[in-house]
């Protein structure tokens, strides 16, 4: 359903909810001085959030868009099967649940400058490797880091939780670095003491993104309290999950919790807001102060913001009585912000079935908003949300709608528009929707004067079912060369990429290429790919993935060659070692070369390694036989290179009769069977092209060709017909160089 915006407030409750916005913008905690340069790129940061690189945050930025709008080296002509693929892997210590992040240009504690990723683990281990490993397989890490501090994860058997996904609560939420690349914040969750008097925190890290040392102070331990009128407003981590990505906005770090995935405890949901520079809490938030459940956990997804740093998050099933109430939105879309030094609900949208939703397990908080860019029409500022129930929610920001149990006082709905459970976030670029339902396509819908269009314009070919929906990231180069990317999380794990200007052509998916080459590792469910600089990071259960476009092997010199079989090429083969993301040679490759069993001889023998300059030379001895030869040049993980070399006969140096002796006709009668002779060369092979002429020596026969070229085998074939006398005719076969054959023939 769809319509203008009317709120459920009164006329004065609406009133005071307009003038808190109003506040915000100048209520909001100051941050201590040394943001300032902070505070100004987060400024900049809004106004090139469609086109910015290094990946500091999940799904790209702090809208949520998912884009990589500066992506120069990954274009659908480079993307297929033959020339983009998995680059490494690298070991880590358990799950990886959060969205990998990627820094460009870091001094690492090595004294060089790295492109680094990030990734965090269950185990709570921080992990930097550098991002353009050429290492090959788990190469060691820039920097690793145990956030256990004296204790362990908390193990999920303790809650007696069967049918998870994990078995330890570790880090969960993809943690957030700063925009100057000084810090990363991540919160992990710990367990200390002895079985019997254990004690389960969750602590809020800020590591060094060079050297992974603790900065501020930290940790801290996450606490917090909440007004409440039955007792439920203070912070239990036992029963907490730290689930959706870390946000942080204008110098305050935004932590989302909900439940801890069994659903059955006395959980609710809780933001966060902490100092980035202090680690000190700025506010504590409560989604159902005087109820239950309402968690933040948004299918991992993080809080989003606009441009005016307001705060939008969803919240799945919980109690519900909103503003008129007692301030419980479960199943809400939220619009936060500061009312002085306090974290408050402005504004909200809860869809008209929130009992229903509730009821049937339909969280609407599967999935985290997504703030579009402003859009023409009535409703220039648009947040997306959607959750388990399939249906896409387009809500204008200024006037969210908040509850009205007849109807949804929204910009627009789409009903159904995923099979079911929107979980994660959808992709946006160039005016399009990508959204991802589970047990279902991906679609795209396209965003027309300010509304979506009501049906998708195109959906995948392939299916994605099971554990939950695909996740989704898109790069560009600027409004061209778009790719979306997909995780499909199930058994077999996968990548795609796709047109996402018609989703139904698929450039590339990592189950094409031959013998597994480009197998995903096993990964989590809600694991979204991140992708920067030409190469697509994807964190999985045991490993860190990385692909991009494979190195090559080109052909340098010794290609197109025609040599006398069982003689060496006159000019030697060599082949090129190469990287797409490297102009240096790649010296030290071992290179294998073949010739598919053809015979032919290489020196030196195979393999041989690349030289400095990056480049391998080898002779090559043709094979005892003529014919085409095909040289693949293969490396583990490159391109292979290819020669098309020829074997051919040396000069003829004889000549043999095959058939067509003694043979009997009667006068002016074809003989029963053809005159053959070969021609061959010293090592007994046959010649073409040798022109073979065939006389009777005044017989008065005639042949259908008396000059014959000799055929691939060195073949010459004559058919002959007698003349009218009788007798033992000869007949003559001869070549230009080479001794004559004789042939008998009886007429009578």
């Amino acid at each position: 359903m769809s319509g203008r915006s009317v709120s459920a407030l009164s006329q004065s409750q609406h009133a005071d909810v307009l003038k808190r916005r109003r506040v915000i913008r100048i209520a909001r905690p100051q941050p201590v001085p040394r943001l300032g340069v902070v505070l100004f790129v987060l400024c900049l940061g809004f106004s090139a959030a469609w086109a910015q690189n290094d990946v500091l945050t999940q799904h790209n930025d702090n809208t949520r868009s998912g884009l990589n709008a500066n992506e120069t080296l990954l274009t659908p002509a480079k993307v297929t099967v033959s020339k983009f693929g998995k680059l490494f892997t690298h070991a880590v210590d358990g799950i990886i649940v959060g969205q990998p992040l990627y820094a460009s240009n870091v001094l690492m504690n090595d004294g060089q400058m790295h492109n680094v990723v990030y990734v965090a683990t269950q185990h709570n281990t921080v992990y930097a490797f550098d991002a353009d490993s050429t290492q090959g397989n788990n190469a060691s890490p820039l920097w690793s880091v145990s956030l256990n501090d004296g204790g362990t994860p908390d193990p999920i058997s303790d809650y007696g939780c069967t049918g998870t996904h994990y078995t330890e609560i570790g880090i969960m939420g993809t943690p957030v670095i700063d925009p100057g690349k000084t810090t990363l914040y991540v919160v992990a969750k710990t367990v200390t003491g002895t079985s019997s008097n254990s004690v389960r925190n969750f602590g809020l890290h800020a590591l060094d993104i060079s050297t992974g040392n603790e900065l501020l102070g930290g940790p801290v331990t996450i606490t917090g309290t909440a007004q409440s009128s039955d007792g439920s407003g203070t912070f239990n981590p036992i029963f907490q999950m730290q689930r959706p990505a870390l946000l942080l906005q204008n110098g305050v770090v935004y932590i989302g919790f909900g439940g801890n995935g069994c659903d059955v405890y006395a959980y609710n949901g809780w933001l966060f807001a902490y100092n980035s520079q202090s680690l000190q809490q700025e506010s504590a938030f409560l989604v159902t102060p005087s109820g239950r459940q309402g968690s933040i956990w948004q299918g991992g997804s993080g809080p989003a913001a606009d441009a005016d740093g307001y705060i939008y998050l969803a919240t799945a099933n919980g109690d519900y009585d909103g503003l008129q109430g007692r301030n419980d939105f479960g199943d809400s879309v939220l619009k936060m912000g500061w009312n002085g030094n306090v974290l408050s609900v402005l504004d909200f949208f809860t869809p008209y079935n929130q009992l229903q939703l509730k009821q049937l397990d339909l969280d609407l908080g599967s999935s985290g908003p997504l703030v579009l860019p402003d859009q023409p029409g009535p409703y220039p500022h648009l947040v997306v949300a959607g959750g388990k129930q399939g249906t896409l929610y387009l809500i204008n920001r200024d006037e969210m709608g908040q509850f009205n149990p007849d109807a949804d006082n929204i910009a627009q709905s789409i009903a159904s528009a995923v099979a079911s459970e929107l979980a994660g976030v959808p992709s946006y670029w160039n005016g399009n929707l990508y959204v991802a339902g589970e047990g279902d396509y991906i679609k795209q819908f396209s965003l027309v004067n300010g509304l979506l269009t009501q049906q998708s314009l195109s959906q995948t070919t392939v299916f994605f079912g099971g554990a939950g929906p695909a996740s989704t990231s898109i790069t560009a180069n600027g409004n061209s060369n778009g790719i979306l990317w997909a995780i499909r999380h199930t058994s077999p794990a996968a990548l795609f990429a796709f047109d996402p200007t018609n989703l139904a052509n698929k450039f590339y998916d990592s189950t094409q290429a031959l013998l597994g080459r480009d197998k995903l590792v096993p990964v989590a469910r809600f694991v979204t790919p991140t992708i920067s600089n030409g190469k697509v990071y994807i964190g999985g259960t045991a490993a860190l993935a990385a692909y991009g476009l494979l190195p090559a092997l080109s052909v340098g010199t010794g290609n197109n060659q025609t040599g006398m079989e069982k003689t060496i090429l006159p000019v030697a083969l060599s082949v090129a070692a190469t990287d797409a993301y490297a102009p240096k040679p790649l010296a030290g490759i071992a290179v294998t070369c073949k010739d598919g069993g053809a015979g032919g001889l290489f020196t030196p023998i195979q393999p041989e390694t690349t030289d400095a300059t990056g480049t391998v030379t080898f002779t090559y001895q043709l094979p005892p036989s003529p014919h085409a030869v095909n040289i693949t040049c293969a490396s583990p993980g490159f391109i292979s290179a290819s020669f098309s070399e020829t074997s051919a006969a040396g000069p003829p140096v004889r000549m043999v009769p095959v058939s067509g002796y003694n043979q009997t006709a009667p006068p002016n009668t074809p003989l029963p069977a053809p005159l053959v002779v070969k021609v061959l060369d010293a090592n007994g092979f046959g010649v073409s092209g040798v022109t073979v002429n065939f006389k009777d020596n005044g017989a008065g026969g005639t042949f259908v060709a008396n000059s014959v070229i000799t055929g691939s085998m060195g073949k010459a074939t004559a058919q002959y017909t007698t003349g009218p006398k009788t007798g033992t005719v000869t007949i003559t076969a001869s070549a230009a160089g080479l001794n004559s054959l004789n042939f008998k023939v009886t007429v009578q």
